[in-house]
């Protein structure tokens, strides 16, 4: 069953991330969703646990890889976040192999890493696959002061970065939710102004329950705005 279930993680994700990324990042992705998944089966868990010591726990850089996924999912980042930007950029380059995806997957898994630690000092990544922002809205006391800031570094970062596609806004905690949601009127209207517009299938909102910093349950909120540059300002 361990062996089944490994081999059919990224089948049941996308069949093209087998050909797009490295196969050594997908059997980490592979473990650590396979253990997650049947984590009641003590048994499986084992097998699995037997595969990632001989296969990922051997070789230092993918076993730091296994640990920031662990640390990603606790927040519920890897399936909102993680896991959708990888299957779509897997499905734009199938059938096609380029090793620079390799340094932009790690890249992205660093991001998401740091982000979930509140370490990430300027969330931004701009690359040849991968092109993204992370707001992460806190400090809830004055929601009209604080819209301000987030907006400034999206402006920043889409003029450092014009070809930034996905906007992710990130909150923990229900008044750290209102700002949130506060922020994407305003953030709408000043892309608007800089030439930019949402793409077909807009903003994608979820709001859910999950772990956040020790705490066993905390509101959390993702919304990912996909943009599209159609005009200079």
């Amino acid at each position: 069953m361990a062996r089944a279930v490994l081999k059919a993680v990224p089948e049941l994700l996308a069949p093209e991330m087998k050909v797009v990324y490295d196969p050594k990042f997908i059997d980490c992705l592979s473990a650590h969703i396979a253990r997650s998944l049947l984590k009641d089966y003590r048994t499986v868990v084992t097998a699995i646990n037997d595969f990632v010591a001989s296969k990922i726990e051997t070789d230092e850089e993918l076993r730091k890889v296994l640990s920031m996924l662990v640390e990603i999912d606790d927040q519920s980042l890897l399936s909102r976040i993680l896991l959708p930007e990888l299957v779509d950029v897997a499905k734009l380059r199938y059938p096609h192999r380029d090793p620079q995806i390799d340094y932009e997957v790690l890249n992205l898994v660093e991001t998401l890493y740091k982000l979930v630690r509140g370490e990430a000092l300027m969330p931004v990544i701009c690359g040849k696959y991968f092109r993204m922002v992370f707001v992460r809205v806190a400090r809830p006391e004055k929601i009209e002061a604080m819209l301000e800031p987030h907006i400034r570094f999206v402006k920043y970062s889409l003029s450092s970065c014009p070809a930034i596609e996905s906007i992710y806004v990130l909150a923990a905690g229900k008044s750290n939710i209102v700002a949130a949601k506060a922020l994407e009127e305003p953030l709408v209207r000043e892309l608007k102004s800089m030439g930019y517009r949402l793409k077909e299938e807009g903003t994608k909102r979820q709001e859910y329950e999950a772990g956040y910093k020790g705490k066993p349950r905390m509101r959390l909120y993702v919304c990912r705005m996909k943009i599209e540059k159609v005009s200079k300002p």
